[in-house]
């Protein structure tokens, strides 16, 4: 299935390409029922929209999230659901969108060691089982929400260097990404872990776990939580 929209790019296949580095130390998912996060997105400077996303239930030690995609001025919007354990592993995932006004759908069983995914893009359907490595996260195009709680369960210490397995559901691809810590900066008042993606070309900015900003390097698309809940525990 082509991807929807080239916006958060991160199914480069790496596979291959990055010596395997030191295992980040993790810790389990804290999250109450009824929390939101909203991340808006700035394209040179303009506003464009935003992905959102909340906590509806717990099924069993599994979380229930919804979330929605609204970039409307670029002809995109999403509502998916998806099903993550208290390691943020994923156990379901689906969503739907209208990309231009076409409707596109993705639905995505998870067991261990691989994913078998079913999707429509219009009136064609694609059906794929994909292996997964152990520990693999799920991280889809826009999701933010994903990489947010990705990297609420990470011990980040400055200096260390990963190699994160990751799955992204539009473009059917499991892939590996290098994270660096690179240090601590100041963004918006927050001391701030500093994470390089450098494949991705994107800086990450992370204060008490919480993902705070997100930007290219060359600055022309910046992803930033909601002001109001920057100061929300």
């Amino acid at each position: 299935m082509r991807k929807i929209l080239v916006f958060f790019v991160i199914f480069v296949v790496l596979s291959g390409c990055i010596s395997q580095k030191e295992e980040t130390k993790k810790k389990d998912l804290d999250l109450k029922i009824g929390e939101e996060h909203t991340y808006e997105f700035y394209s040179d400077g303009n506003y464009i929209g935003y992905n959102r996303y909340r906590v509806t239930g717990k099924e069993g030690e599994n979380y229930l999230i919804e979330s929605e995609v609204n970039l409307e001025k670029l002809g995109l919007k999403m509502n998916a659901k998806y099903t993550i354990t208290k390691e943020c592993m994923p156990v379901y995932y689906e969503f739907v969108a209208y990309v231009n006004n076409e409707k596109q759908t993705v639905s995505c069983e998870f067991k261990k060691g691989s994913v078998h995914e079913v999707a429509t893009k219009g009136e064609q359907r694609f059906e794929k089982d994909i292996k997964l490595e152990e520990g693999t996260y799920l991280i889809d195009n826009n999701m933010i929400g994903q990489m947010a709680l990705m990297l609420r369960t990470m011990e980040l210490k400055i200096g260390d260097s990963y190699v994160i397995p990751m799955f992204a559901a539009q473009p059917m691809k499991a892939l590996k990404i290098e994270m660096k810590v690179e240090g601590i900066e100041k963004v918006d008042g927050y001391e701030c872990y500093k994470l390089d993606f450098p494949e991705l070309r994107y800086y990450i900015y992370v204060s008490d776990g919480k993902l705070i900003k997100m930007e290219t390097k060359d600055k022309t698309l910046v992803i930033i939580l909601k002001e109001e809940e920057k100061h929300e525990k």
